[in-house]
């Protein structure tokens, strides 16, 4: 279309009173490279939601519960909702409240500016398919995936079957670490994607469904909830690989963010230390033997001292979190594993950085480390250390300069 047709199309359209449906790239916080542009352009041309009068989407802002109400009339129920002059929330929710669709959820006890948590957001999802007499699942085919839920126990036991039939039928899915969440709540963004599913799966008769439930998108910009950490411990009967298949498992990289939730600082990284420095005290055995051999992402096959600093690393900053080697020793920083090789005595051994500032009783000059596999007095054998000073002088030496390495998260 040219731009003489597109003006008088315009021109015609406001004549008339047509409306002209919003895309996502008239969103200015919604670009076309935005995990969810899809979902909110269909979602936006479509009537169903809509973007603030400054110009902005904002993807990341709660969806609450009348904002939902509203959303689902518009998919749902439009015929209903031309009925109201008023078409806002209020109307939304009465028709939410109309066909139960609301029942079995937080909303009695909660406000209608409250926001929806992922297990309320699969209720009305699973009331709006009885409503709609959608097939729904047999029970023998959605009890099958509980096992894959790791926070089943968690969710309200008036939003399990929901959740259940959601997961079966490729509406919701788990977390990227396996979770549900189901008191997170739900943003504007991810409100499309749902709706977007389950007008897809209705719109096909409800007879046809992924084979295995979608991992829930989700938003770059939403900081992850903070936990306390991966525990950084070898159970009963593990050895070091799996200890660290069951860390990976529970914690997910998030660009900026340690495996606990928190931002990537000094501070942060310290106060995670120290927790693993808890669970896995000096003295504990770590030599070279096969049981503490540890096949890492980012370091590769590593045994002894470097499998240490691998788990180390990938305890705290997630098994996909990208590494950078170099050897500006300037940039040494709280967090780094330092892979110390003396090129003349061919002495290797790789450390983790704790602190930047020396052990009590040393000079300025030195930072921190913790180890694996130190072959201190105390422990013949090997083991872990915390506290031990290293020398930032060594790295002006040419015979350690040339074949250290430094390894960073950050």
């Amino acid at each position: 279309m040219n731009k003489q047709l597109g003006s008088l199309f315009l021109a015609l359209a406001l004549c008339l009173g047509l409306a002209i449906p919003a895309r996502a790239a008239e969103l200015s916080d919604v670009p076309a490279d935005h995990w969810a542009y899809q979902q909110i352009s269909r979602c936006v041309q479509d009537g169903i939601v809509s973007g603030y009068s400054d110009g902005a989407f904002k993807p990341g802002n709660p969806v609450s519960y009348g904002a939902f109400s509203i959303m689902l009339a518009r998919a749902f129920y439009a015929s209903e909702l031309a009925g109201y002059s008023d078409q806002g929330t209020a109307a939304g929710e009465a028709i939410m409240n109309k066909h139960g669709i609301l029942n079995d959820t937080s909303r009695s006890s909660a406000s209608i500016g409250a926001s929806l948590p992922r297990e309320d957001m699969a209720q009305v999802m699973y009331n709006i398919l009885v409503d709609k007499g959608a097939k729904i699942p047999a029970d023998t085919e959605y009890v099958k995936c509980i096992s894959s839920i790791s926070d089943f126990q968690s969710i309200n036991p008036n939003c399990r079957r929901a959740v259940m039939v959601c997961y079966t039928t490729g509406l919701l899915g788990g977390q990227s670490d396996g979770s549900f969440g189901p008191k997170n709540p739900m943003n504007r963004a991810q409100g499309c994607v749902v709706i977007n599913r389950l007008r897809d799966y209705m719109g096909n008769s409800g007879t046809t469904a992924p084979v295995e439930p979608p991992v829930d998108p989700v938003d770059p910009s939403e900081p992850p909830e903070v936990t306390d950490g991966p525990l950084f411990k070898m159970l009963d009967g593990e050895n070091a690989q799996q200890m660290m298949d069951r860390i990976n498992a529970s914690t997910t990289y998030r660009e900026g963010y340690l495996t606990n939730g928190k931002p990537i600082t000094e501070e942060n990284i310290k106060e995670l230390l120290a927790k693993f420095e808890q669970t896995m005290p000096t003295g504990s055995p770590w030599d070279d033997s096969s049981i503490f051999n540890y096949q890492s992402r980012a370091f590769g096959h590593t045994s002894a001292c470097a499998s240490f600093g691998a788990a180390i690393s990938d305890s705290l900053f997630g098994k996909d979190a990208p590494v950078t080697r170099h050897q500006n020793f300037d940039q040494l920083k709280v967090g780094d594993v330092v892979w110390l090789k003396n090129t003349s005595t061919g002495y290797y051994h790789a450390v983790v950085v704790t602190s930047m500032t020396p052990p009590a009783g040393y000079g300025a000059n030195n930072y921190t480390i913790c180890d694996g596999n130190n072959d201190e007095s105390w422990n013949s054998a090997g083991g872990v250390r915390w506290g031990k000073a290293e020398d930032r002088d060594a790295f002006d030496l040419p015979e350690i300069a040339s074949g250290t390495y430094i390894y960073s998260r950050y």
